[in-house]
């Protein structure tokens, strides 16, 4: 095991990404107003050059808030109309780029901003989206970002905050991760990378490190459901931006993904390795990066 992997309380990373389908509706004309883009966050993942702002509305490509348990939509190219149905059918609309009418359930709604297109890509707007279809919608105007939960997000989120541990962890390393400010590159060289690891503090999940190539960040996840970078640390070349705190005793997950191999284990308050164990991928065939520890219980749940 490479001794960077105990820097401080560094721990395991892993690839956890999960795609998100640009949705293109094509072959409409409609004025599009000088728009600002947000920085939108669909259950906790960003989406970049998802949205835009006309009129001081926020509006979205709908296809950026699939999820299959959830929402059914299509788009017609030659009525130029997008239809959205629940998947237990209890909600259903329709609206027609450039028209500020839609229609939820037959009934008629008026619209603060219409469909709209731009550069051939069609948005809806996000605030009648999440009213009439049950998407949690938060503006977080200091941040300049929009945070979106579709029912599956909002299980996740709750599963986060305050669920079992290991699965919580799994969703937190998941999460995009976002700086609140101007961030320093350090000379680290990513030539021949093949591991990631991670490290909690003990019975906690919403603060981990993550230890690539001898640089470690921190972060912190907070009410949004966003991984908060907080500080970095290059030891090798003695370069530091904000604050890496110690855990103490601490777990860790050591990925190695090239090798097909996975260690983890407890530390003591000074890093030093108390157990370790190994999985292959024989024994780990579903590829985990975070697994039970026996004897471990969650002790940071959101209140």
């Amino acid at each position: 095991m490479s001794g960077n992997c105990f820097i401080g309380s560094v721990i395991v990373v892993s690839g956890a990404k999960r795609a998100i389908v640009l949705f293109v509706l094509l072959g409409s004309f409609f004025f599009w107003r000088s728009s600002a883009f947000a920085a939108l966050f669909v259950n906790g993942h960003a989406v970049q050059d998802e949205a835009i702002t006309v009129e001081g509305s926020t509006l979205v490509k709908l296809r950026a808030l699939t999820d299959p348990s959830w929402l059914v939509f299509a788009y017609d190219n030659k009525t130029h109309i997008v239809t959205a149905h629940t998947k237990d059918n209890s909600k259903f609309l329709q609206m027609k780029v450039g028209e500020k009418t839609a229609a939820v359930n037959g009934k008629p709604v008026v619209l603060d901003v219409p469909a709209v297109v731009k550069n051939g890509l069609t948005y809806v707007p996000l605030r009648f989206i999440g009213e009439t279809l049950g998407v949690q919608v938060t503006n977080n105007a200091t941040e300049k970002r929009v945070i979106v939960r579709t029912p599956r997000g909002q299980s996740d989120y709750k599963m986060l905050m305050n669920g079992d541990l290991t699965e919580a962890r799994r969703i937190a390393i998941g999460l995009s991760r976002v700086s609140n400010g101007s961030v320093p590159s350090f000379d680290v060289n990513w030539e021949g990378w093949s591991s990631t690891s991670y490290s909690f503090p003990e019975g906690e999940t919403l603060r981990f490190t993550v230890e690539m190539e001898g640089e470690t960040s921190y972060y912190e996840v907070n009410d949004e459901g966003l991984a908060v970078l907080k500080g970095k640390v290059y030891p090798e070349k003695n370069q530091a931006w904000g604050t890496v705190p110690s855990f103490g005793a601490s777990v860790f997950f050591w990925d190695e993904f090239m090798a097909g191999l996975l260690d983890y284990g407890r530390t003591d308050e000074n890093g030093k390795p108390l157990q370790t164990w190994r999985l292959g991928d024989p024994d780990n065939p579903n590829g985990w990066n975070i697994v039970p520890i026996d004897g471990e219980q969650r002790i940071d749940a959101a209140a």
